[in-house]
C-alpha cells in the first residue's frame, strides 16, 4: 500500500468504527423514540415492546465523514510534529 493513501484510509475505518461504536450509547429521548449516535444521532427506536431500530442512513454516513475529517487532521498534524526536528540550543563558552 502507498504510503500517501495510507493516512485517509486509516482515518476512513477508524471513522467508520467511531461511528459505529457511538451507536451503542443513548444521546436523545423525545416523545417516546430514543436515538443513538454522536453527533447526529443515526439510530432510533420507539419506546414499546418489540419495537424495530431505525436507521437514518443521512446521518449515518454524515457522522462517518465528520469522524474521519476529524481523525485525518489529528493524524496529519501528529505526523508534522514528530516530522518537525528539535531546536537545540547552543552551548555557551564560559
Amino acid at each position: 500500500m502507498c504510503k500517501e493513501y495510507k493516512t485517509p484510509i486509516y482515518s476512513i475505518l477508524a471513522g467508520i468504527l467511531i461511528t459505529l461504536i457511538t451507536g451503542l450509547f443513548p444521546n436523545v429521548f423525545l416523545l417516546g423514540v430514543s436515538y443513538w449516535g454522536y453527533f447526529l444521532p443515526w439510530l432510533s427506536k420507539v419506546a414499546y415492546p418489540g419495537a424495530t431500530l431505525n436507521v437514518k442512513w443521512v446521518n449515518l454516513f454524515v457522522n462517518i465523514v465528520i469522524w474521519s475529517v476529524l481523525l485525518y487532521l489529528a493524524i496529519v498534524s501528529i505526523e508534522e510534529d514528530k516530522a518537525k526536528k528539535p531546536i537545540r540550543k547552543r552551548k555557551r563558552k564560559a
